[in-house]
């Protein structure tokens, strides 16, 4: 039974490293990419915070 398992095993794929970083990098990547794009074609949408509300705003 345990020359199956063995077998089992060795098919089983394992990220290195390397993969794991790139693929962390890619994600973030589009992560920032999309908030910037959303947050520059939706600007005009967005409403205006009062300063009352936000004292830490004022400048």
């Amino acid at each position: 039974m345990t020359a199956k398992n063995n077998q089992k095993n060795k098919n089983i794929w394992f990220p290195s490293i390397k993969w794991l970083l790139k693929t962390l990098i890619i994600i973030y990547t589009v992560i920032i990419v999309v908030f910037f794009g959303l947050n520059y074609f939706l600007k005009p949408y967005m409403r205006d915070i009062p300063k009352e509300v936000t004292p830490w705003l004022n400048k």
